[in-house]
């Protein structure tokens, strides 16, 4: 089944480029599968579903893991739902309309697997409401943490972007405070966090 859905994924990557939609980018799929891989996912939670592009690669990567992930954008989570359709996934990719804030306390975990790809400046708080729903060997993936290199970056932030950075960085301090993370810097930082017992 897998191999029918190439020319899918090729249709999504070709309509993000037009279109200007966030989807991940080619360095970084391999290294966010790698990273669900070390939690042996069964279910996992998504938080930026966009047009569906990662919650596909990860469905097919983890082909018995059931994917629950949610997209504020009405028309991205419309054309998401029926890219699963089509894919013949909607029975175990579930998607959600919705601000993350009040689609989690709806959610039961617990999730192997979380990847944040909404709203930057959202990461710490999401994070911090998914934590009860994080089994014992969960995996957090994070994308965009350098945000094109200001966060690890000395001196002044452009002022539009100050509270995001500032975010950014008050989510990295959490998770490497609470957990094993490491940032890989490829594309825009993606970075991983497992918990420090099962390091």
């Amino acid at each position: 089944m897998a191999n029918d859905w190439q020319p899918l994924k090729k249709e999504l990557e070709d309509h993000a480029e037009k279109n200007h939609v966030p989807i991940i980018r080619g360095p970084e799929r391999e290294l966010l599968l790698r990273s669900a891989a070390l939690a042996e996912p069964q279910r996992i939670l998504e938080i930026g579903t966009a047009i569906g592009y990662s919650a596909l690669l990860m469905a097919e990567r983890f082909p018995k893991a059931e994917i629950d992930t949610v997209e504020l954008d009405e028309e991205r989570h419309h054309r998401a739902k029926e890219v699963m359709e089509r894919a013949g996934l909607s029975g175990r990719v579930h998607c959600h309309l919705g601000d993350a804030g009040e689609v989690i306390p709806t959610l039961s975990g617990p999730y192997d697997f979380l990847f944040l790809d909404g709203p930057k400046g959202q990461y710490l708080r999401e994070l911090r409401a998914v934590e009860p729903l994080l089994s014992d060997r969960a995996v957090i993936a994070a994308d965009n943490v350098l945000f094109r290199g200001l966060v690890g970056k000395e001196g002044p932030v452009p002022h539009r972007y100050r509270t995001l950075v500032m975010r950014l960085r008050e989510y990295l301090d959490y998770v490497n405070e609470k957990y094993e993370t490491h940032i890989y810097v490829e594309g825009d930082g993606l970075a991983v966090s497992v918990r420090k017992e099962h390091t």
